[in-house]
């Protein structure tokens, strides 16, 4: 569903703005208008000084039929809602939308108060907390009424006052209104045929208005398309459903055949109210929950006769209200008269004669029953402290049209409380609010929902962990729906021909809110349509007080579907979204998605964002796989083909699925429940096929325009009922052609390079210190993104990286410091800081598990300094484009190149932002900020990484690829496994210290690499290091140690050298010859006590090495070892610490010498033109009339070419000298001549000349 909107509160309109409440295809539109109405009443004195009461109702600026024309003064200002500045990004004119950061202003004026981050500045404004995008698309923008100036000044109005809404601010106008007004979406197929619209009312003002209501104007239009006048909105029907609280609107015939965009069936719109005000105030129960919370307290039901009148005699109770709503209980005095006050209203009583009665049923005309008009008065006219009591709405539910045709009926009475006894007093959900600091319903849970004033978990805001709930925390009052007391829908007014809108004359619009008053439709009869009709409606909440500072919010959702019951079935999935607090169970995080044109290839690549995202519903990490969906229209709807079991189409079909090696595989198994609200739909989980980042699309077509989206998915809950979500997919094309994607679409085109187009693939790397035994490469990705620069590649591993690898550190046993002693108050703040630190017991080296060198990140670090010029904007941040900047590496410069004191601004070296130190430190020219920086950081994504298990860090979900950046990625060959070498593993033995032999099997044993254990005492580690053992003529040359304190055992005839690390290894020897002790003999066994990296005076048992005969020896053969005999024993060495190498990528260019032979291979594509081809786009949404551009493409042009084009008759039409990218050698031709003429049909000669290259000359025929 897609709609064009306004922030001053109109959706569908601007008319040639876009889809007009489009529903799968953007030409079909479903509305005309659809805007918000906010009405009060007013007391107060006209400049004669008399007691006047009048209407206000507060209306957006419309294009429709109205009576009367516009709500506007003598001069033409329209009086009524008009956008507040500061809520989008005015370099642009679109509203600020989640999913488009361009759109956002520089910060948010409603958010200057957060002291950890004024004005949320790069962040958004979401409804459920900074930057929180659980809400799939979102829009938010503010207006308010300072232009309605009707009532402001008595000359404008009939009433002759000059209402001046705040006695603080002389100088507001109109009322004193702001609405708040968010637009939400979600893709999931479940919600995928609706949209929220949030309001939410403030009176900024300081006048209590005792009476107000809300409603919205719904201009029906069911087959309109843009500014098209095509007459299809005579033919619609309107009608509504008390239960489900829902109007809607279809067309009588089921045909839009007028509209020749239209395309395929015709469905209905429904508006859903899902939230209207609240009254807190009354001491009524208005939503029934009062017993729908655990630990609910008592409160009393309306029962009939309390709608019955008594008489008031002396000594009676009553209750009575202040101006505060307070209630204090009054005794009837012994008088003739008695005259009370309470809510601001006089009340005389004459004991024994006075009967009060309030709300009660009464009898009107005709014989019909209504309502007594005290009802909604705003006003206890009965005196038991109880407000409006309404025995149609609190004890006996009624609607009744305007014929008095009963439309729902039936006794389900309301709770309140009994201001007498008290009971009822502590109940919670009886005039609960949103803004009383309690958690009335009692479903804020400390464990998910402390997360602080922002909403985000983790950035120790105000509030967070604090152990009580905090106004803007998840379920507690302004992000809890619950706890407000709504009022609900109580009004429909149906009128035709749609210009019988009085939009100007506030008291008859007032009239059309009336409580209660169901108007329907003449073409319905029995809640069936007999014809269609021109016809608008209004509906409406109740009557609430809005009070100063006092803040009302209600929501309404477009809802669509083929027919009636679809449309219902989808408003009660609206329902239950709302009644979660519109917590929908998300998808992951969007990934960023980057695509790259090649010649009849298309490259994708993307992020890993999506797989850290936790679900805000499940609280689990759900994260499943990726699909690639490619259309070549906007909408996707060419792939949009998965049916239901009731064949109707329902999802799309990707190109391509990359999911979890993992457990769940194949389609989602949904519970019984679930299946049938999903009418048989499914959703394949993938076949776990592992995942990867970047996918070549070769079925492609040069010059065709294709619209990909990458989407991340979840595994869905079938145990709770959470159908698989998967992210949007959004892509809009406006009428003005210009389109607009989200960071996970994008739109391409396919297209040869430019003539003579080079580039050197091959990226060597150079070793500058390392003795890893594995290899890397560099694979060029991205060639637009090449930069030449010069790149270092470090590593870390679990021996070093400062991480608990295995997670064994115990914060009750191990925060000790970084000296690893305890209570030392180690001066860096590391000794009880609650998390691991290196030198800390069971981290890095200190850990016996994690001793052993294992990769676990790699970096990059570009070696080249950046600059970057940005204008300072005091103390909130600027985003740099750039992340993991270098803190030593930073300067800053003004606009005249004075370089900036360090002291004067702050750098957030991870995000890369920077801002001054405090105001007015940095002046408002342009700076430039010059750095280096990691264009990867500490990332464990490698190939064939071992560190898939989950219980260990870092923990890594697949291993086939690493992180694109500057265009290229990194391949790993790692040896993650340490094992010996057997190339590299050998003797080296001489009989005269002057002829060497390798491996002569005549004179040396046999042995094998291994590892021997001897628990508890003795577990050996996978050293990856290797050794040589040199042997003497010498017997005392050598000395074995012996356990457990590793002495000095018995001399040898060799020592044991640790290579790698240039250390000598203790050993001991297991001999199974006595006759020749210090020597090698068969069956001997030798382990391997290496030297601890930081400590010389700790070993560590490691490999073993055990000395046979081979199977050419005799039984008897036993060999000498002597000086100048060696043994080589070499282990894989996996990358690790210390471990660096460089290279530098290379950038593409023009080869002028294959410029010329390249420009044989330019083509005409099409040739023939055929009237038009499938690569034109169609015309943009919205526009009704021509056929769209016309093009041909010229291929293979140089960068430096230029088009003539020629009649066949050698007259000279056009030339076209583009400035092209060397990535892109196409050239665009419309048809049309230098003087903007279109061409005939007919044969056309080209040149293509090139100072480098040429000329290539051609012809092409344009065919009728």
């Amino acid at each position: 569903m897609r709609t064009v909107f306004g922030n001053w509160g109109v959706v569908g309109q601007p008319a040639d703005g876009g889809p007009r409440g489009a529903w799968i295809n953007d030409n079909n539109g479903y509305i005309g208008d659809v805007s918000p109405l906010i009405g009060v009443e007013v007391v107060t004195k006209d400049t004669a000084g008399n007691v006047v009461t009048f209407h206000s109702v507060v209306v957006p600026p419309v294009d429709r039929p109205m009576l009367g024309g516009n709500e506007e003064s003598p001069v033409g200002k329209f009086w009524g809602f008009e956008p507040v500045s500061g809520y989008l990004n005015e370099t642009q004119e679109r509203i600020a939308m989640s999913t488009d950061p361009t759109t956002w202003p520089p910060y948010w004026p409603d958010k200057t108060a957060d002291l950890s981050d004024p004005g949320w500045p790069g962040s958004w404004n979401g409804y459920f907390g900074k930057d929180l995008q659980n809400i799939q698309q979102e829009s938010y923008y503010i207006m308010d009424d300072a232009n309605d100036e009707e009532f402001n000044f008595a000359q404008y109005n009939a009433h002759g006052v000059s209402f001046k809404p705040s006695t603080i601010d002389p100088e507001m106008t109109g009322l004193g209104l702001e609405v708040k007004v968010r637009g939400m979406q979600w893709q999931q197929f479940l919600a995928q045929d609706c949209i929220f619209w949030l309001y939410e009312v403030t009176n900024k003002s300081t006048t209590d208005y005792n009476k107000a209501t809300f409603g919205m104007l719904v201009g029906t239009y069911v087959g309109v398309t843009g500014e098209a006048d095509n007459g299809e909105y005579d033919d619609d029907w309107s009608f509504f459903d008390v239960n489900d609280d829902i109007t809607y609107t279809g067309d009588f015939d089921n045909n839009a055949d007028r509209n020749p965009k239209w395309v395929g069936d015709v469905g209905m719109v429904g508006y859903a109210f899902l939230e209207s005000p609240g009254n807190p105030f009354d001491g009524i129960d208005n939503d029934g929950d009062y017993d729908s919370y655990e630990g609910w307290a008592y409160a009393p039901l309306f029962e009939e006769e309390e709608f019955d009148s008594t008489i008031i005699n002396i000594d009676d109770e009553v209750i009575l209200i202040d101006a505060n709503y307070e209630r204090v209980t009054y005794t009837i005095p012994d008088q003739d008269t008695v005259i009370v006050q309470t809510n601001n209203h006089t009340i005389t009583l004459i004991p024994g004669v006075t009967k009060l009665v309030e709300g009660n049923s009464i009898s009107l005309s005709q014989g019909r029953e209504g309502v007594n008009p005290n009802a909604y008065d705003g006003y206890d006219n009965d005196l038991d402290g109880l407000i409006d009591e309404n025995y149609y709405l609190h004890y006996r539910q009624r609607r009744v049209d305007q014929n008095g045709v009963i439309l729902f009926d039936a006794v389900n009475p309301r709770a309140h409380v009994d201001y007498f006894t008290g009971i009822g007093i502590t109940n919670d959900l009886i005039d609960e609010q949103r803004n009383d600091g309690i958690d009335n319903d009692g479903d804020w849970d400390p464990e998910y929902d402390d997360v602080g004033a922002d909403g985000i978990s983790g950035t120790q805001d105000y509030g967070e962990n604090d152990g009580t709930p905090t106004p803007g925390e998840p379920n507690f009052d302004e992000t809890d729906v619950d706890e407000s007391d709504q009022v609900g829908l109580t009004s429909f007014d149906y009128f035709t021909p749609a210009g019988d809108y009085p939009m100007r004359y506030d008291e008859q619009l007032w009239d059309r809110f009336r409580p209660g008053f169901f108007d329907t439709p003449s073409s319905i009869q029995a809640g069936v349509p007999i014809a269609g009709e021109d016809g608008d409606f209004i509906y409406g909440s109740g009557f609430f007080p809005l009070r100063a500072g006092q803040t009302e919010r209600f929501s309404v959702a477009l809802v669509y579907g083929r027919d009636l019951d679809e449309l219902i079935d989808n408003k009660r999935t609206v329902q239950n979204i709302y009644n979660n607090n519109y917590r929908f169970p998300p998808p992951p995080i969007k990934p960023t998605l980057t695509t790259v044109t090649g010649n009849g290839q298309v490259t994708l690549y993307w992020n890993r964002i999506a797989e850290t995202s936790v679900d805000p519903i499940t609280k689990k990490k759900d994260f499943q796989g990726y699909k690639i969906y490619r259309a070549t229209d906007a909408n996707f709807n060419d792939v949009r083909n998965v049916t239901n079991a009731h064949g109707i189409i329902e999802g799309y079909s990707p190109i391509a699925q990359f999911d979890l090696d993992d457990d769940l595989e194949g389609y989602f198994y949904p519970s019984e429940m679930l299946y049938q609200e999903t009418q048989g739909y499914s959703f394949y989980l993938g076949d776990n096929s592992g995942l990867q980042h970047s996918f070549v699309d070769n079925d492609v077509v040069n010059g065709r325009t294709y619209y990909y989206a990458l989407i991340a998915y979840d595994s869905g809950e079938a145990d709770k009922d959470i159908f698989p979500a998967e992210n949007t997919k959004l892509i809009s094309v406006l009428p003005s052609s210009e389109t607009i994607t989200d960071i996970n679409t994008a739109v391409v085109t396919p297209t040869t390079k430019a003539a003579g187009y080079a580039l050197d693939s091959t990226i060597p790397i150079s070793k500058v210190s390392s003795i890893a035994t594995g290899s890397l490469s560099v694979e060029i990705v991205d060639e637009t993104q090449l930069t030449g620069h010069e790149y270092e590649i470090t590593f870390v591993d679990q021996a070093t990286d400062g991480i608990d690898n295995d997670n064994d550190w115990n914060p009750a046993t191990d925060d000790v410091g970084t000296d690893g002693i305890a209570n030392t108050n180690d001066s860096d703040g590391t000794e009880l800081n609650g998390h691991a630190d290196p030198g800390e017991p069971k981290v890095d080296k200190v850990d016996p598990d994690e001793y052993t060198s294992v990769t676990t990140y790699y970096s990059v670090k570009d070696l080249n300094t950046i600059s970057y010029v940005f204008t300072p904007n005091d103390t909130l941040m600027v985003d740099i484009p750039y992340s993991n900047l270098i803190l030593e590496s930073i300067s800053v410069t003004n606009s005249v190149g004075n370089t900036i004191p360090v002291s004067d601004y702050i750098v957030d070296t991870n995000f890369g932002r920077i801002r001054g130190a405090d105001s007015n430190a940095l002046d408002n020219d342009e700076h430039t900020i010059s750095f280096q920086h990691y264009s990867v950081s500490n990332n464990p994504y490698m190939h064939q990484s071992t560190w898939r298990n989950e219980n260990k860090t870092p923990y890594v979900s697949e291993t086939k690829d690493a992180k694109v950046f500057d265009g290229v990625r990194l391949n790993f060959e790692n040896d993650w496994s340490i094992n010996s070498i057997d190339s590299l593993t050998y003797w080296w033995t001489t009989n005269d210290q002057s002829n060497w032999e390798k491996n002569n099997s005549d004179s040396t044993y046999f042995f094998t690499t291994g590892l021997q254990s001897f628990p508890p005492t003795l577990i050996p580690k996978k050293f990856p290091s290797d050794y040589i053992i040199v042997f003497s003529d010498d017997l005392s040359f050598g000395t074995s140690s012996l356990l457990p304190s590793l002495d000095d055992g018995e001399p040898t005839n060799f020592k044991i050298f640790n290579t790698t690390d240039d250390t000598e290894v203790k050993y001991i020897v297991l001999e199974t010859n006595d006759s020749r002790p210090g020597v090698l003999d068969h069956l001997d066994v030798l382990y391997f006590f290496d030297e601890d990296y930081a400590d010389s005076t700790e070993f560590h048992y490691g490999w073993s090495l055990t000395f046979t005969l081979r199977q050419s020896h005799l039984d008897s053969a036993v060999f000498d070892f002597g000086t100048g005999d060696t043994l080589f024993v070499s282990m894989s060495k996996p990358f690790r610490q210390g471990d660096t190498y460089r290279f530098t990528t290379p950038i593409p260019e023009i080869d002028n010498y294959s410029i010329k032979p390249d420009m044989k291979e330019i083509k005409v594509v099409p040739n023939p033109y055929f009237a038009a081809h499938e690569f034109e786009a169609a015309l943009a949404p919205g526009i009704t009339s021509g056929r769209g551009e016309r093009e041909i493409y010229f291929t293979n042009v140089p960068q430096d070419g230029t088009v003539h084009i020629f009649t066949a008759r050698g007259q000279h039409l056009k030339s076209i000298n583009p400035t092209l990218d060397l990535h892109d050698g196409t050239v665009t031709w419309n048809l049309k001549t230098k003087e903007n003429l279109d061409v005939a049909y007919g044969v056309y000669f080209y040149i293509v000349e090139s100072p480098t290259g040429g000329k290539k000359s051609g012809k092409f025929a344009v065919i009728k």
